[in-house]
């Protein structure tokens, strides 16, 4: 890149480095010991067993190798039953709750374009890189929401109506770590419930703006089938000390991996109580089931008649 910039310039070989290369050097290994100090202090952090359990039995974290053969299904057999055993219980019973559809109706660049608030409103806030498109729709459910490879998709604000019950807004993720202090101003004042999607605890600063009185937030820890359980139950006791200073804030981080759908479930119940809509979505599940019930019944009365006839 430099020689292309640069067609004109030559390298130049300096006989005597040693002075130069050495102030650089000292310089790396202070750098890489600071590094280190870091990387072991990191280490040293003993999460709660209790967080530890909730990882293993969401079946958050990178998943361990396995192999298919009889002998490695025994040792994976053996090695649940030692974390049961150091941990408790594995099997969590997590409540299955539905969003209403989601679909688009407005987009925005600038809070004065903004369409009329005439439902609750949940923002969805985060760096391009952190996946919060895919896990919207995780987390609804559906393909509705745009995504890409490539990070930064979302440049503009975009409103998703959930049924007539709320909405949910799109943040854009460069665009919102960047923006003019004004709009970032505007923005804060507009928004009362904010989901702050993450992986690294030091991203939570750029975001801080939005820590004032009266707003509503929630920290989720995304991609947390990149990392290993034990470093993720770390990351997430960094991220718990970072919040306890901020009272608007949740107390307790979640969770969540939209590739492999995990920590879904709680984070769309945490997204349908924010909103006072928990007791409407368990009744939709209900009549559901009710509705299932009845189908299965009318299938097996057809059966039967069939079965007479002949």
């Amino acid at each position: 890149m430099i020689s292309n910039r640069f067609p004109s310039l030559k390298v130049i070989k300096v006989a005597e480095p040693r002075r130069i290369s050495t102030i650089s050097n000292k310089a790396f290994v202070k750098s890489n010991r600071h590094e280190i100090s870091n990387r072991k202090k990191f280490r040293q952090i003993n999460p709660p067993p209790s967080i530890l359990r909730e990882i293993e039995a969401l079946g958050l974290g990178k998943p361990r190798r396995t192999k298919t053969s009889r002998f490695a299904t025994k040792v994976a057999i053996v090695g649940r039953k030692k974390l049961e055993n150091k941990l408790g219980n594995l099997k969590v019973e997590q409540e299955k709750l539905e969003l209403p559809h989601l679909s688009f109706f407005a987009g925005a660049k600038i809070p004065s374009s903004f369409p009329p608030e005439r439902v609750s409103e949940v923002a969805f806030v985060g760096r391009s890189n952190v996946g919060k498109s895919s896990l919207i729709n995780a987390l609804a459910d559906t393909t509705v929401v745009r995504t890409s490879d490539k990070p930064g998709l979302t440049r503009q604000i975009n409103f998703y109506a959930a049924g007539k019950i709320f909405n949910m807004v799109d943040m854009p993720g460069y665009g919102f770590a960047y923006v003019k202090e004004e709009e970032k101003t505007q923005w804060r004042e507009l928004l009362s419930r904010i989901f702050i999607f993450t992986y690294k605890e030091k991203n939570i600063k750029n975001f801080f703006f939005l820590f004032r009185k009266g707003v509503e937030i929630q920290i989720v820890l995304t991609k947390c089938d990149m990392v290993i359980p034990p470093d993720l139950a770390r990351r997430y006791v960094v991220v718990k000390e970072k919040l306890q200073h901020y009272k608007n804030v949740a107390d307790d981080p979640l969770m969540v991996s939209a590739r492999k759908k995990t920590g879904i479930l709680k984070l769309r119940k945490e997204v349908l109580r924010t909103v006072d809509a928990l007791e409407k979505a368990r009744q939709a599940i209900q009549k559901k089931s009710v509705l299932i019930e009845n189908d299965i019944i009318k299938g097996r009365l057809n059966e039967n008649c069939v079965t007479k006839k002949r």
